[in-house]
């Protein structure tokens, strides 16, 4: 079971997305909150896998919850599902360590698969934000760090990779690489070294920022 906590102000949606993890099998509801510091402190309390978490309530915004969840229970990963797209925001959060950001016009099985990929470590954006993040980042300095980048990774690393942003597990990256999953789990901690991640998340936003690598949007 994904355990997972709501963090929302609106009553509506917090009922929404309870309607929606119990008609789910494999995820569980384990808490929910209206408020930035009930969100934090109930989040400690339950340590989900993932927190649902809107980026505008009463008390810290989006980026200070999920900053100080980040630090404090590091094994609870942060879906951002919200209805602002303003890019200080959306910077804000993604910097604090969010794993994914959607709009809360998704698809309702959108977004359980979305905290499904989530608590397995991958990168979930939407389609409009993934594009965000590319665009908001360009520039001849970058450039330069993007042309180092690339030429200390490995072709197989640069394969890797490239599935890590399409948002494949190692287990499907192993199978489509016809190799073992343990020969994946050592290219992934070269790349994230080389990156600078401090996982899976951050290293393919460090690559999509760099134009290294695209990012799907599911």
């Amino acid at each position: 079971m994904i355990r997972v906590f709501i963090a929302d102000d609106h009553e509506l949606v917090r009922y929404a997305l309870r309607s929606l993890l119990e008609g789910e099998p494999d995820l569980e509801l384990v808490g929910e909150a209206e408020n930035g510091d009930l969100a934090v402190e109930r989040v400690l309390e339950t340590k989900p896998d993932v927190l649902l978490l809107d980026l505008r309530m009463p008390g810290p915004g989006g980026p200070e919850v999920c900053r100080r969840v980040r630090e404090e229970c590091p094994d609870t990963r942060v879906l951002v599902l919200t209805s602002y797209d303003e890019d200080e925001e959306l910077f804000g959060v993604l910097a604090a360590g969010a794993s994914g950001y959607l709009l809360k016009d998704a698809r309702p099985d959108n977004v359980a698969q979305a905290v499904r990929s989530v608590a397995e470590g991958q990168a979930v954006f939407d389609e409009a934000i993934a594009q965000r993040i590319i665009a908001g980042q360009t520039g001849a300095e970058i450039g330069a760090e993007a042309m180092a980048l690339r030429e200390s990774l490995s072709d197989r690393e640069m394969e890797v990779l490239t599935l890590m942003a399409k948002g494949f597990s190692n287990k499907e990256i192993g199978r489509a690489l016809w190799i073992g999953e343990t020969t994946v789990k050592t290219h992934v901690s070269h790349i994230l070294r080389k990156l600078d991640g401090s996982d899976r998340t951050q290293a393919v936003l460090t690559a999509v920022r760099l134009g290294i690598v695209s990012m799907s949007a599911e």
